[in-house]
């Protein structure tokens, strides 16, 4: 069904079947106003009240169409520390960006954003942090990217 027409969503809900599916990121869940193309080639944009999508939900167009979010693999980092000292600090850095983290012990892990490039760079160059690029699912610590 490819159709170059954008299909508005008016609602979410939960526990319904669905026509078709979205591979969404942490980040692209987040969004208040979000476009997207779903895996059957339909454009949509999502204007509906909500505070973030979740895995599972159903987008429910003007149509009745329904789109099921499906979670994606983010791109990531996983730093880890074998000082207490330079953990802190590095997560402080963080913190100072506003960025999201999943903060475990001795481990942060951070989703791969330009913002952190310099301080990424630093926990390279530091012979007592980890550092491993790879895809995961981001799971951030609180209310992780709130605003002001």
């Amino acid at each position: 069904m490819t159709n170059c027409m954008i299909k508005k969503i008016i609602e979410i809900k939960k526990d319904i079947e669905a026509n078709d599916e979205v591979e969404l990121s942490w980040f692209d869940m987040q969004k208040p106003n979000l476009t997207g193309v779903s895996k059957s080639g339909v454009n949509f944009v999502v204007k509906a009240k909500f505070t973030h999508l979740h895995e599972n939900d159903v987008l429910v167009d003007e149509d009745g169409y329904t789109i099921q979010v499906k979670r994606s693999a983010d791109e990531v980092f996983i730093l880890e520390f074998s000082d207490a000292l330079v953990f802190a600090k590095t997560a402080y850095e963080i913190g100072n960006r506003h960025q999201p983290v999943q903060i475990e012990e001795f481990k942060i892990t951070v989703l791969d954003d330009i913002s952190l490039g310099d301080i990424i760079k630093e926990c390279y160059a530091n012979e007592e942090i980890n550092v491993e690029k790879t895809k995961g699912y981001f799971k951030p610590n609180g209310k992780a990217h709130h605003s002001h």
